[in-house]
């Protein structure tokens, strides 16, 4: 994680190095903590977690970033909404689910979410990322930088302007849960 005290967004990354293509959220990442931006807050894990409703921050617009077979090339900016999630468990959430508990335990609106989908296909343990993988994540990294290239004030607008608000055909698979 990097530390922000008064961050204007904040990320969620996660997968697992170790599974091909789920390495997408981690290898971003890395990348936007070597940037040292203080305005930013970086959050790392293998997948999300109740315990993640924490690092939410009131008024600061959520990034979600992770591999997905949601979409089959490139990468897509979805816009979230907090959702009920029947098959949340201790271990692992989808995003809208988190939202919906950060709602629910704060007692306050969720900020503004968006969810990066990378395009992913092979999840199997050893593997190297896929053609297609490492062409999205390529990809996903050009819009990030160009969005963390704006005043950091405008990158929840300017998120808000590059999302859709359904990917169809959207399939409501995790990377993390194949």
């Amino acid at each position: 994680m990097a530390a922000s005290a008064d961050p204007k967004l904040v990320v969620f990354a996660w997968g697992n190095l170790s599974r091909a293509d789920d390495g997408a959220g981690p290898e971003i990442a890395e990348r936007l903590r070597a940037l040292r931006l203080d305005e930013l807050l970086v959050i790392e894990d293998m997948q999300l977690q109740i315990e993640h409703t924490a690092d939410i921050v009131p008024g600061v617009p959520v990034l979600f970033i992770d591999a997905s077979v949601a979409i089959s090339e490139g990468f897509a900016l979805e816009r979230l909404k907090p959702q009920p999630d029947s098959s949340v468990t201790t271990h692992a959430l989808c995003p809208t689910a988190l939202l919906q508990l950060f709602e629910t335990t704060s007692r306050r609106p969720s900020p503004a979410a968006f969810q990066l989908h990378i395009a992913a296909q092979n999840f199997e343990l050893g593997e190297k990322p896929g053609v297609v993988n490492a062409s999205a994540t390529e990809a996903a990294w050009v819009f990030l930088a160009d969005l963390l290239g704006r005043p950091p004030g405008d990158w929840g607008q300017a998120l808000e302007r590059s999302s859709v608000e359904r990917l169809e055909p959207m399939r409501s698979v995790s990377a993390t849960a194949i």
